[in-house]
């Protein structure tokens, strides 16, 4: 369980040199010659697991083989039952193999999972394991199997809880009490709730995978189940009970139990337990060494089996990696590459992508690595596996290319031909988290492949070539997330992830709906006897011709001539489906018009006093592919400030701060394969705000008429210590101020939260000001909430007594757990200050308010060359569609590079703009799964 996050440092991090090229291609329809990636291909097919030896304790240590064996750590919650990809349902098998293969680049050794957590009540959760009382779903097994297996061929061990303290939708503890009439305190102990969980545990425990065939209880790679995750009411009793069971069926595995924070004190003293797990949010390298120099000295194996992973630094990690008591440390939580493209998101705060998404997420992965490489040395360098390209979507001429990344990538660059021979880059190496990217010339007949970077070597796809002016769906059928019906086929577990799998003997079949279908390609094990057809409405088929080719040991079934909404593929010969590419395309004349004329809205030309940097929104052109921005000082759009192309939406907020009292201009144009489309009108203008010439008030504490009025006003923060509120007059002025007694107990941290009734508006000023007295030995953080953004900063006092200080808006920045955004203080909604640390003390507080900026001196921009893309020649662009004007600009030399950055120079800077290092996050946030 998680409620806050500390202070941390900001590390600085070093550029990431990536290596190895890897290379996936897919045309711009359908596959013509091109030779299969035999990587993707040919998989080996061996679950030889690398797990041949049990882990084992000794005393306060863990072993194996006779070596001690410590732990880098990753929690991955969701591998047998999802919730982060619209839904609950099982992960695909492709997930589950990315993320452990990303573990285990990363040096990560032991994976903890929620997997065995899979529990419901009246059916409610169908997909779980028990989803009632004493019911079992045998279904629910598969992604666990296929997860055991995949870690330990990897060499991977793995921790799992057997239940959980919390109601999250994989199930908890409250499934043994709820069905029987009882209360949760119930599940300790009533002999009933206790009978349907030990049955429980036993089914669980008698488990044999149906992929090795090696039961649970007899695999290594199980290094030990946990009692339950975050279990707030066990007994030394309950526990000892739970061991001796769990000793009784798997005596080669380990028992581990903790609690939601720190050390669990049952678990410390029941005597047959081999771990304790204790958790942090955030975690210290005092509190960690204290609680294990604790557990240690109980007789038992410490392990972390919880930390928020912003808090994953060289300063905590290293100095836990060189403390032996330690014998593991597991971030939270991990994520995978997208099935289709992209990561699997999670809005947590703690969520963990490789190589990370920010200078700061980033960090913690670099500190991660380091921390797993001073345990057991340096993490092996792998060959990355071909990513895959999914998706190239055709709209209005220009194509769009989407790709399922690969593990251990750190970017990728994207690469298209017009002759399958000569390929060119259509962007610089883009994040791991790109997909999809927008190629701005898209001539007809494109093919295109994309490079993913890192990794110890790589490997090449044959190129795939293109035909035609269509769009492509490439299915790898490692799952059915694209077909719409199917029949006697499954997916057969394989190291590779899946094989669609026919029953032999049975009319196996995969549907797909697809609009404007042309043609279809499929890559099977015998082709022999498929049949291909394609319907108007789904219920009436048509079988057309299909021709066999064969292509690295693969058959090739090809369809051509396929109109309708809906394919289909007939087998019944058993064969196996690794690949099914589909290309469609609108009937009829496919040529494209330029864009329709369209509007600017805001901000309105001719509007003046703007106070904030603004959204700039305007009207939908019809038939655009993309849009072109372009903000200016100069009437005539020369020596731009910012040009942004590639934007999609009908609004786009630059990431900069305005100069004040300052005329500005700004144009969009809509492109799409036949030109570009100016707006009407071609250009507008807006000037900014003059400066503050007055300070701001926030909170002079004045107005509060007793201590009741305070604590109303500054609510302390729920998942932190106790805080009480007084006013107490300023020694140096007399006038009333806050003190706010506070307790680090439990969380470490103790915060004050104030709620404004009335946004206000801290445009144009440079910071923030107040008097103050605190413990030089707490961390102080201020924050505050501005436009829906968290923004906080660290404060230092190297001394104690009341002291005036000034932070800049340029030293704040949003939480971990806040995301990414720019700062705009038009409406500032809340404030608080929190401290951090052990023990208690006293914050004094008095006169905050804000603080005048400096008029800047006027600065003529550096001048900037405008870099546009080149558009496809589509004859005389100086109409559009619909009687608008159109653009004639935009035909400059970059051919088709993929601006998907700003171009320009920074005008001067008033409060702050995406700012990249994120700071400590204090507010509380539940952990959610």
């Amino acid at each position: 369980m998680k409620d806050s996050l500390p202070p941390s440092t900001r590390p600085d991090r070093a550029k990431r040199v990536t290596g190895a090229v890897v290379t996936t291609a897919l045309a711009a329809s359908v596959l013509v010659g091109g030779a299969i990636p035999t990587a993707a291909l040919a998989a080996p097919q061996d679950w030889t697991s690398l797990n041949s030896a049990f882990v084992e304790r000794d005393g306060t240590t863990l072993t194996l083989d006779g070596v001690d064996f410590r732990m880098s750590g990753a929690n991955a919650y969701w591998l047998g039952l999802d919730e982060n990809v619209g839904g609950i349902d099982y992960p695909t098998y492709f997930r589950i193999k990315d993320a452990l293969d990303t573990a285990s680049q990363m040096g990560v050794t032991a994976v903890r999972s929620h997997m065995m957590t899979s529990t419901g009540q009246n059916d409610a959760n169908p997909l779980a394991i028990m989803p009632s009382l004493g019911s079992y779903n045998d279904d629910a097994f598969a992604t666990i199997d296929f997860a055991i297996a995949y870690a330990g061929s990897l060499g991977i061990r793995l921790l799992l809880p057997l239940t959980d303290e919390w109601e999250y939708y994989h199930g908890g503890h409250r499934d043994f009490t709820a069905p029987l009439g009882l209360e949760s305190a119930d599940f300790y102990t009533d002999p009933a709730a206790i009978a349907a969980f030990d049955e429980y545990i036993g089914v669980i425990l008698d488990r044999t995978n149906a992929i090795t065939g090696v039961r649970y209880v007899d695999d290594p790679t199980i290094l030990a189940w946990e009692l339950g995750n975050e279990l707030e009411g066990m007994t030394v009793d309950w526990i000892g009970a739970r061991v001796d069971l769990i000793k009784s069926l798997a005596p080669a595995q380990l028992v581990a139990a903790g609690g939601r924070f720190g050390v669990s004190e049952a678990a410390l003293h029941a005597p047959d337990l081999d771990i304790v797990d204790a958790h942090y949010y955030p975690p210290t390298v005092d509190r960690v060494a204290s609680d294990a120099a604790s557990v240690v000295a109980a007789g038992k194996v410490y392990v972390a089996g919880e930390y928020g992973s912003p808090a994953a630094t060289t300063a905590l990690l290293y100095p836990l990696a060189a403390n032996p008591d330690v014998t593991g440390m597991f971030f939270w939580s991990l994520f995978p590459n997208n099935d289709r493209g992209g990561f699997v998101p999670h809005d947590d705060g703690f969520t963990v992508h490789y190589p990370g998404e920010t200078a700061q997420s980033q960090a913690e992965v670099d500190a991660i690595v380091g921390y797993g490489a001073a345990l057991s040395g340096a993490a092996p360098a792998t060959d990355l596996e071909p990513a895959l390209v999914t998706a190239i979507d055709r709209e209005n001429g220009i194509n769009r290319v989407a790709w399922r990344g690969t593990a251990g990538a750190t970017g990728y660059t994207v690469q298209s031909s017009t002759d399958g021979t000569t390929w060119t880059d259509i962007t610089a190496p883009v994040s791991a988290a790109a997909s999809p990217i927008t190629d701005y010339t898209s001539a007809p007949g494109t093919s295109y492949r994309v490079l993913a970077l890192g990794g110890l070597a790589g490997s090449v796809s044959e190129p795939v070539t293109a035909s035609g002016q269509t769009s492509v769906l490439v299915d790898p059928l490692q799952s059915f997330l694209l077909t719409s019906d199917r029949a006697y086929v499954t997916l057969a577990a394989m190291p590779m992830g899946a094989i669609a799998t026919g029953t032999a003997g049975s009319p196996a079949q995969l549907t797909w709906p697809v609009s404007d279908l042309t043609s279809a390609e499929f890559l099977v094990s015998d082709a022999i006897g498929m049949t291909v057809s394609s319907s108007a409405d789904g219920n009436t088929w048509v079988v057309v011709a299909t021709s066999i080719t064969t292509r690295n040991g693969h058959s090739v079934l090809r369809a051509d001539d396929l109109v309708g909404e809906h394919l289909r593929l007939d087998w019944a010969n058993g064969a196996t489906v690794t690949r099914a590419t589909i290309a469609s395309a609108p009937a009829g004349d496919t040529a494209v018009a330029l864009p329709g004329g369209f509007a600017l809205d805001t901000p309105a030309d001719g509007t003046t006093g703007v106070r904030s940097t603004p959204t700039f929104t305007w009207a939908v052109a019809d038939q655009a592919a993309f849009y072109r921005f372009t903000l200016s000082l100069n009437a005539d759009l020369s020596e731009p400030l910012q040009t942004q192309t590639g934007i999609t939406a009908t609004e786009f907020a630059p990431g900069r701060t305005l100069a004040p009292g300052t005329a500005h201009y700004w144009s969009v144009e809509a492109v799409n394969g036949a030109g570009a489309t100016g707006s009407t009108p071609p250009l507008a203008t807006f000037t900014t705000a003059d400066l503050p010439s007055e300070p701001l008030v926030v909170d002079d504490f004045e107005g509060y008429p007793t201590d009741q009025a305070l604590t109303d006003a500054y609510l302390p923060n729920s998942g932190g210590g106790a805080v009480t509120s007084t006013l107490v007059a300023n020694p140096g002025t007399g006038s009333a101020a806050a003190s706010f007694d506070y307790d680090l107990a439990g969380e470490g941290y103790a915060g004050i939260v104030r709620t404004l009734e009335t946004p206000q508006d801290w445009w144009g000023y440079s910071g923030l000001s107040f008097w103050v007295d605190a413990d030089t030995g707490h961390t102080l953080s201020v924050q505050f909430a501005a436009s829906g953004s968290f923004w906080e900063t660290d404060v230092v006092l190297t001394t104690d007594g009341w002291q005036q200080v000034e932070v800049d808006f340029t030293d704040f920045a949003t939480p971990p757990w806040a995301g990414q955004a720019t700062l705009n203080l038009s409406s500032v909604t809340e404030h608080a200050f929190y401290l951090g640390g052990s023990g208690s003390g006293t914050l004094l507080i008095d006169d905050l308010s804000t603080v005048l900026a400096d008029v800047p001196t006027a600065v003529d921009p550096t001048p900037t060359p405008v870099i546009t893309p080149a558009l496809p020649d589509a004859g005389d662009p100086a109409v559009s569609a619909d009687g608008g004007t159109a653009s004639t600009a935009g035909t400059g030399t970059a051919g088709g590079l993929a601006l998907t950055g700003t171009t320009g120079v920074r005008p001067l800077t008033l409060a702050a703009i995406v700012l990249l290092v994120l700071g400590a996050a204090l507010r509380t946030r539940r952990r959610t799964v």
